[in-house]
């Protein structure tokens, strides 16, 4: 692994993560294919994409130094770099620069484009370099959503790089093939490019990273792809089995490029038995099986903007006299949601535990009691009212959004997602999704509580959602709208009993209860279907948690 630098700029600002020399080496070698091809890496950091593609011009008889170049951000880090290199890249060809300034000056100019785009967060991608980025994406028609990380636009920039029948081989993170930004990006590559390949892993590429990554080869540039290839590696150490310079990786699955860039299918769903994958396919496609997002509304919870300050414990309750005509009861943390319903009893031994609070909810308008103005005069005093959501209300005091819901959905998930219905008239902050039940739903909360726990719908949500660094399923509200729910009801007697099993840990009865009366009973599937569903569970959980480790 190349060494991180100690640069002038923090490494996760810079969105830094070097990758191994093997993975270089494999993405230029596929990429670069002829002595004279010009080849470019858009932000070298540590060099390590300069290197391998100036011993791979070298073993192919030409001079790296008419043929590498590089781009860098940082200044530190291209000074170091530059001097590390001068051995194997001539210096001119280097440049210190924001990449998204430089990238309409050299549109179509390279016949292979490598390297590992910087990988930060919409909340720190800000200030000019966004702005040079988002003006570059409209330049080019392309609209990415407000939340995209660096990475998307970064991606894109670095195609317009590639000349005509030319070649892209990035280093890209799994969102490009699951989230809506990524998917903006995917259906640009495949009216860009005639051929797109990704290569995944079974071991983490980037450890350190907190989130999945692939390999991106996108070849001829000035076509368009109708599939996309994909194969599965244990580790990239198995990338030795293959001729570098060979356009088509063998072996691959050949999947249906728009089903992917729709979103209808996930490529997650390809580590998935045949069977499995087959039964899922057939399931989705029947009537009484739908969408969560067509029975009900996923969205999160509040954000107060200083949860500290609007969350009040029981001794600020008392110190500040604030009438209870101007608190909720809210519930903060997924630990707290243990059954099938949140009842007023969960809330009182949430509260004790910390995991439940007080909402102060405070009119836009109208009197303030005294006491009250105290406690907000305090607020301001510790600077409560200039953080960036308080702030960008007004008045500073009031929380919006604040949502009844008919149920609670964790988004953050080790085991499984939980969800329940609301039984305790409580809200909650965006640390929970909400779900509330559409008036045309045919369920109410307490029988989709318990459908929720059917093999089917537990699959569907590692399927639909992702993971994240510790192994952890993140399901964003998009993401669990897709969630399929089988929606044959569940009777009475059968509801009773499900919540104090799930309470007593009893996840598996649960589990074997629900799927008899759901998916045997109402759907008609056989007890093999059944167990196919769970043991393919099995299989995308293992995983999940595995590469969490």
């Amino acid at each position: 692994m190349i060494a991180a630098p100690s640069n002038s700029i923090n490494i996760k600002q810079l969105g830094a993560y070097y990758t191994h020399p093997q993975i270089a080496d494999f993405l230029v070698g596929w990429a670069v294919r002829s002595k004279n091809d010009r080849v470019i890496d858009p932000s070298f950091g540590g060099g390590v994409f300069l290197r391998a593609a100036a011993e791979r011009i070298r073993a192919l008889r030409g001079d790296p130094s008419s043929s590498v170049y590089g781009i860098e951000l940082d200044r530190t880090t291209f000074q170091a770099t530059a001097q590390a290199t001068a051995t194997h890249v001539f210096r001119e060809n280097l440049r210190q620069d924001d990449f998204f300034s430089s990238a309409s000056a050299l549109q179509g100019v390279f016949h292979a484009v490598v390297g590992n785009p910087p990988f930060i967060r919409y909340q720190q991608f800000a200030g000019e370099a966004r702005e040079r980025a988002i003006a570059l994406m409209r330049a080019h028609n392309v609209h990415l959503s407000e939340l995209a990380s660096s990475w998307a636009s970064f991606v894109i920039g670095a195609s317009l790089l590639v000349r005509p029948n030319g070649r892209l081989a990035m280093v890209v993170p799994m969102e490009l093939c699951h989230a809506t930004y990524g998917l903006s990006v995917l259906k640009y590559l495949s009216r860009s490019f005639g051929s797109l390949q990704f290569l995944s892993f079974e071991k983490p590429l980037f450890p350190e990273l907190n989130q999945d990554t692939l390999l991106l080869l996108a070849d001829a540039r000035g076509g368009s792809a109708d599939e996309i290839r994909w194969r599965h590696f244990r580790n990239p150490e198995c990338l030795h089995s293959l001729t570098p310079a060979r356009p088509l990786i063998p072996r691959t699955r050949i999947l249906d490029a728009n089903s992917i860039c729709e979103g209808e299918e996930r490529l997650i769903a390809q580590f998935l038995p045949r069977r499995a994958k087959d039964l899922y396919a057939e399931l989705r496609r029947l009537k009484s099986v739908v969408a969560l997002g067509s029975i009900a509304e996923v969205g999160i919870g509040y954000v107060t903007g200083g949860n500290d300050f609007f969350h009040l414990s029981a001794t600020a309750l008392k110190q500040w006299d604030v009438p209870p005509s101007l608190l909720r009861h809210a519930v903060c943390r997924g630990r707290a949601l243990s059954g099938l319903r949140f009842t007023a009893s969960d809330w009182s031994r949430a509260y004790i535990a910390g995991d439940a609070a007080h909402l102060l909810e405070l009119p836009c308008t109208g009197s303030i009691p005294a006491s009250v103005m105290r406690y907000l005069r305090f607020g301001e005093s510790n600077g409560v009212h200039l953080g960036y959501k308080c702030r960008s209300r007004t008045p500073w005091y009031h929380v919006p959004h604040v949502y009844k819901a008919d149920g609670f959905l964790t988004y953050m998930s080790g085991i499984s997602p939980r969800l329940v219905a609301n039984d305790a008239d409580s809200v909650a902050p965006n640390t929970l999704h909400i779900v509330r039940m559409r008036d045309t739903s045919l369920l109410d909360a307490h029988r989709l509580a318990a459908t929720w726990q059917t093999s089917l719908t537990q699959l569907s949500a590692e399927v639909e959602g992702h993971a994240m660094g510790g192994g952890l399923l993140k399901l964003e509200p998009r993401e669990a709208a897709r969630v399929l729910i089988a929606t044959p009801p569940i009777d009475d007697d059968l509801l009773m009993t499900l919540d104090p099993l799930i309470r007593n840990g009893q996840n598996l009865e649960v589990q074997a209860s629900v799927d008899r009366a759901v998916l045997r009973n109402g759907l008609g599937l056989s007890e093999r279907d059944c167990r196919t569903l769970r043991e393919a569970i099995k299989v995308l959980r293992s995983r999940r948690l595995e590469r969490g480790k």
